[in-house]
């Protein structure tokens, strides 16, 4: 078990009560601002070991006896020198605050720099000491080792948004090879003892201290766009390299016309890491991927590897001034995924995603508001990636059609080019968005933002016949929200025509009328989905999400319960069946999986791609029971269907010519 090192000698214990006062209360947050690391580190990988010195420049914002940064709990401090190299008294919190607190010996006034040297090591091979549970941000192994900059393994401060230069010199083992990012090229020279010392340095501010260091390949290879996507892949994992260099080089050549040049020069490293770290992570000009994404021989996820190339614009060039302005990143990095989405798939895939997005945004839309949700949930969890991720993105897409298409997008390309290099917050977006709409929108960000619930439209009308034999719908359009402040859509569906007007919703009701030639049949709100808003249709999808959350979650018999009552609701639900399918396959059970995807093949088919899927898992299942002429069949029968959905027609032709096996 990790322990509270107080690192004081006889003498330090006898003196402690005297530091209560600059320990007992933290400095405001805002107390310093790092400008500088300078950090020599060497990993021994035989040993997991890491040992640093790491001299922080920071610039006093308020005066104060003493500061406080950020550590891993698995790094113990042994010194702390000020500017003389006199020790200073500390405490490092090595269990639950995970921080360092240094009295600096006198009170530094405000607009002074100030220089600490931090000396510490230890261990790093499990996920203890870091800010996540289960998973490894910092690592050191003879097969590879990474450090990111979330896994403090060096002392900083105000997580994603203190922006520091820095000077980092990393001792490794010789035959290695160091991937991070530097501006200038990395430098590697000979060390102590047969050992390599490689140096990256920014003089740009940056989100600091993110590499890796492996027996690497290394492969470069130019887009068409100009970027040089340099892969560094673990030794047999090369043939997985071309998978991801198209799209990768899409998304930058899209985002870098949207939004704005990218911001660290013409290269991105893309870097394999392994299996017990998140699945993907984003670093200045860098992108780390785990072995089970990098490697796995499923389709490819294009909008999650979009959302984590988007994090280059949103969250390293512009950074937040708190994480409670996660909105800025997490939201846009995955709106920038449907944007890469519109540009690169057909108009019903677009709206799919739509659709995919606000069921997602729906799922735990009452537990927090975007704007709380960093303060009050786990940022790993299903809730807080329902709400920042789905419900902000969705937010985003709202905004478009608010203010149009034109001022959103010079809305983001203005954003992107004000605060690159910069902190920018919720209330800056905001008050820039209504600078750019040429009226406040403090309406819709309070209501989208920083509020909670979604309308349930509804209307009540009458069908007036009128002289001259036309039609009159004469009616309210209602919703339960005061606030609410939008225009919404009507489109009136007769037997020969379909009309569309646009109704300024002010709060809970709004009179519409609406003249057609025939009988008017019925009458949709919002038919394209623009307004975040919830039915009976969207309600049920919304049971089978939370469900598909649970199945991601390995909570079998909470999934299986929201799938069925799903079914229960609609026993014809194509989706809720193919997701009980999924259940079924991932618990081994061929036989349920078997009768699952057929009621799907047998359902209302929508979406229309569970169909070619379920044929697909059908022949895996037939093949796991070892039974070829059949699973065969089920191939065949999805490659005649010739829906390529997320890659089907390549999948089922894979497994047409070789079997699918089960891995134990």
């Amino acid at each position: 078990m990790r322990r509270i090192d107080l690192h004081l000698s006889i003498v330090a214990a006898l003196i402690l009560c005297s530091l209560s006062t600059a320990f007992g209360v933290q400095p405001r947050e805002d107390v310093i601002d790092v400008l500088h690391y300078e950090i020599e580190a060497a990993v021994d990988p035989e040993e997991s070991m890491l040992k640093a010195t790491t001299v922080v420049t920071m610039k006093m914002l308020a005066p104060s006896r003493s500061v406080v940064l950020e550590m891993n709990g698995s790094l113990a401090i042994s010194k702390v020198l000020d500017e003389e190299n006199e020790p200073l008294e500390f405490i490092q919190d090595r269990i639950d605050r995970l921080d360092v607190r240094v009295d600096l010996g006198r009170t530094v006034e405000a607009g002074k720099e100030l220089k600490l040297t931090f000396e510490y090591a230890g261990a790093l091979t499990t996920p203890e000491g870091g800010p996540i549970a289960d998973k490894r941000l910092a690592y050191i192994g003879p097969e590879g080792s990474y450090l990111f900059y979330a896994a403090r393994w060096f002392p900083f401060h105000k997580y994603a948004s203190d922006l520091a230069t820095y000077e980092i010199r990393l001792t490794a083992p010789q035959g290695l090879t160091l991937a991070g990012y530097s501006e200038s090229a990395v430098t590697a020279k000979p060390a102590k003892d047969g050992r390599v010392m490689y140096t990256l340095v920014s003089q740009t501010p940056v989100l600091p201290g993110s590499l890796a260091v492996a027996n690497y390949l290394t492969e470069k290879l130019l887009s068409p766009s100009g970027y040089t996507l340099e892969f560094f892949v673990k030794p047999g994992d090369e043939g997985h390299i071309s998978r991801f260099s198209q799209p990768i080089s899409k998304m930058l050549e899209i985002y870098s016309a949207r939004f704005g040049p990218y911001a660290f020069g013409p290269r991105l490293q893309i870097v394999e890491i392994d299996d017990e770290s998140l699945d993907y992570y984003s670093a200045p000009g860098t992108l780390f991927i785990a072995p089970r994404i990098f490697t796995e021989q499923i389709p490819l996820d294009i909008s999650r590897l979009a959302r984590e190339v988007a994090y280059q614009w949103w969250g390293q060039a512009v950074a937040l001034k708190s994480f409670d302005d996660a909105w800025l990143s997490q939201g846009l990095a995955q709106y920038s995924s449907l944007l890469y989405r519109q540009e690169t798939s057909s108009a019903t895939e677009f709206e799919q995603a739509l659709r995919e997005t606000m069921e997602r945004a729906l799922t735990f839309e009452s537990v927090a508001s975007i704007a709380r949700a960093p303060a009050e949930l786990y940022d790993l969890s299903p809730s807080y990636i329902s709400i920042v991720y789905y419900k902000g993105a969705f937010v985003f897409q709202m905004l478009r059609n608010l203010i149009g298409e034109d001022k959103f997008l010079t809305l983001l390309r203005t954003y992107y080019h004000t605060y690159k290099g910069k902190n920018a917050s919720i209330a800056d977006f905001e008050a820039l968005a209504s600078q750019i709409a040429g009226r406040s929108l403090r309406t819709f960000f309070g209501q989208w933002v920083d509020s909670t619930g979604v309308p349930e439209f509804r209307v009540e009308y009458l069908i007036l016949r009128t002289r001259d034999e036309k039609f009159k719908v004469r009616g309210t359009l209602k919703q339960n929200f005061d606030i609410f402040d939008m225009p919404v859509d009507l489109l009136v569906r007769t037997k020969d025509e379909t009309k569309k007007i646009t109704v300024h919703l002010k709060g809970t009701e709004a009179p519409f009328e609406v003249l057609t030639e025939s009988m008017p049949l019925e009458v949709i709100v919002d038919p394209d989905n623009k307004i975040l808003h919830i039915s009976e249709s969207i309600r049920l999808n919304v049971i089978v999400r939370r469900g598909i959350e649970h199945r991601k979650n390995r909570e079998y018999p909470e999934a299986e319960r929201e799938f069925r009552a799903a079914i229960e609701l609609d026993p014809l639900n194509s989706w809720a069946h193919y997701n009980l399918g999924l259940l079924y396959f991932e618990q081994r059970n061929y036989q349920r999986a078997l009768d699952a995807f057929n009621d799907a093949i047998n359902g209302n088919r929508r979406p229309s791609w569970v169909v070619v899927w379920s044929h697909i898992y059908r022949g895996n299942c037939w093949d796991a029971l070892d039974q070829r002429e059949r699973a065969v069949a089920e191939y065949k029968k999805a490659i005649e269907l010739g829906d390529n959905y997320n890659n089907a027609q390549q999948v089922a032709q894979q497994y047409l010519s070789k079997p699918f096996r089960p891995e134990r």
